[in-house]
């Protein structure tokens, strides 16, 4: 994996032809992706057929950073925090090639996730509710990789485009319980866009993706082990699978998926923006104990996005409309133990999960060259159900905030500094937990989870990035950042060094 890593560390960096002797284009190569009012609208451009409009000036970094987090209350399920380094590098050449607009990105994450308890299985995101649990848990260590890279090539009024991504994760814990999880994850994407006036661009994306994860759980230790759960949702289990010591053979889960999405976009980032896309997956875990699924599950999420940017007199202003709305409905076999060497026989399904999360949020910017402003609000719905025994967790949030930015040229780089503040308040709420084992230590797994989702953080973050130019080839840059957060008692930090060329 590590070589991989290498080639494609280079892969990126020979895209890079020539230096780009300009102080000029240097500050603007890097305003373009670091100022806030900038962002909103570049972000816009990720989808392959609109990456040659995404920025105008070619870039390459590569930078090496080092994160710390903490909090007192957290999902137990994806621990208190993350401590690591990260190795990455990006690149975006227009013009390299002429009509091609090429991109490609490599990471390598080294991490400990730290007090992870009543989960064993990674990509918690992608596979929740049904994960391999108990109540010990522990720090995992963590090493990511991704590979990703794409090109588009404009003729005339059109663009095509196509773009591939890889992704492996492995972790593992040293001590009892010890899972060894190793999971994959390929995507390809797609694209065409029609310029339809010389202002506006069509764009049409297709995504696919495949996604696996060999899930493995062992003991060293004869005595003391604790029950091992495969939960289905809200820490409910089936009692004919769980409530065992030992774990014999792998669990597995796979997931295939397709997204697609229309956009109507600026080809200079100002003026109206529309965006709108679904994506479908489908996914299934397979225990030891029988050759038939154990449970499958559909995830479904619409998104939608409506802006509008400009510039007049100095001035740079815009909005912008999202929405999100997750589904996941997830389905759980019954079996009997009758089945000899087959193992257990599933010989009946229920519809027993559902999970809901609907997120809308609405930003805004107004600001001139060096300095902006982004007041943002947020409405967001969480509900989550197990049917039987009846469980059930829901809350409705309201986040406020507002971040500043001052990005400043200077003689021979840039500084940028921002701070964010953001209020998150419940409006309302409630949990119904029926049918929990006492002794198990599920109801206050339960309990703590359902205190972080009702909780009411004031949230400040910070960070200052300062550019400077070594050389015509040299150019370093050092990143800090910081978040605090009150309620959850969170503590975070970064700190990154990097080059661009």
């Amino acid at each position: 994996m590590r070589s991989l890593l290498t080639i494609a560390v280079f892969g990126c960096l020979t895209l890079q032809v020539q230096a780009q002797d300009s102080l000029a284009v240097y500050q603007q190569g890097i305003v373009e992706r670091i100022d806030q009012t900038q962002q909103i609208r570049r972000g816009l451009y990720q989808l392959p057929a609109l990456r040659p409009y995404q920025f105008k000036h070619s870039q390459t970094a590569v930078d090496l950073s080092y994160d710390y987090g903490d909090q007192e209350l957290y999902p137990l399920q994806e621990g208190a925090g993350k401590q690591g380094v990260r190795f990455f590098t990006d690149s975006y050449q227009k013009q390299t090639f002429p009509g091609y607009t090429l991109w490609g990105k490599a990471r390598y994450t080294n991490q400990k996730d730290r007090q992870v308890v009543f989960n064993e299985t990674s990509d918690f995101d992608l596979v929740f509710p049904y994960v391999t649990a108990d109540s010990v848990g522990g720090d995992l260590q963590v090493e990511e990789y991704q590979f990703a890279g794409g090109f588009a090539k404009q003729s005339a009024k059109w663009t095509w485009a196509a773009e591939l991504g890889f992704q492996a994760n492995l972790s593992h814990r040293k001590v009892d319980p010890r899972p060894k999880n190793n999971s994959t994850a390929i995507h390809v994407g797609l694209g065409s866009s029609y310029a339809i006036s010389s202002k506006y661009l069509l764009g049409a994306h297709v995504d696919l993706q495949s996604y696996r994860q060999r899930n493995e759980l062992n003991f060293v230790a004869s005595l003391g082990r604790p029950n091992i759960y495969y939960f289905n949702g809200l820490g409910a289990y089936n009692s004919l699978l769980s409530g065992i010591s030992e774990v014999q053979g792998d669990m597995l889960y796979a997931l295939q998926g397709i997204g697609g999405r229309l956009t109507l976009a600026p080809k200079d980032e100002q003026g109206l923006f529309l965006e709108a896309g679904i994506t479908q997956r489908a996914g299934k875990r397979t225990l030891p104990l029988s050759t038939a699924e154990a449970n499958t599950w559909d995830d479904q999420v619409l998104n939608g996005k409506i802006g509008y940017f400009g510039e007049s007199s100095g001035w740079r202003f815009g909005g912008l409309g999202q929405l999100a709305l997750q589904t996941r409905k997830g389905v759980e076999s019954l079996f009997n133990n009758n089945g000899g060497n087959l193992g257990y026989v599933k010989i009946a399904e229920i519809s027993s999960y559902r999970y809901y999360n609907f997120d809308y949020t609405l930003s805004a910017y107004i600001g001139q060259k060096q300095w902006s402003i982004k007041p943002y609000a947020g409405f967001q719905q969480i509900k989550e159900q197990y049917i039987s025994p009846f469980r059930e967790q829901a809350v409705d949030y309201l986040r406020i905030g507002a971040q500043g930015q001052y990005v400043k040229p200077l003689p021979q780089g840039v500084l940028e500094l921002s701070l964010n503040l953001q209020k998150q308040q419940v409006l309302q709420s409630g949990a119904v937990f029926n049918g929990v084992p006492v002794g198990s230590g599920i109801e206050d797994f339960l309990q703590r989870n359902y205190t972080f989702l009702t909780a009411e953080p004031f949230t400040v973050s910070g960070q200052v990035r300062y550019d400077f130019r070594a050389s015509n080839l040299w150019k370093p840059y050092i990143l800090a950042h910081a978040q605090s957060a009150t309620a959850i008692k969170q503590h975070n930090f970064s700190v990154t060094l990097g080059l661009l060329f």
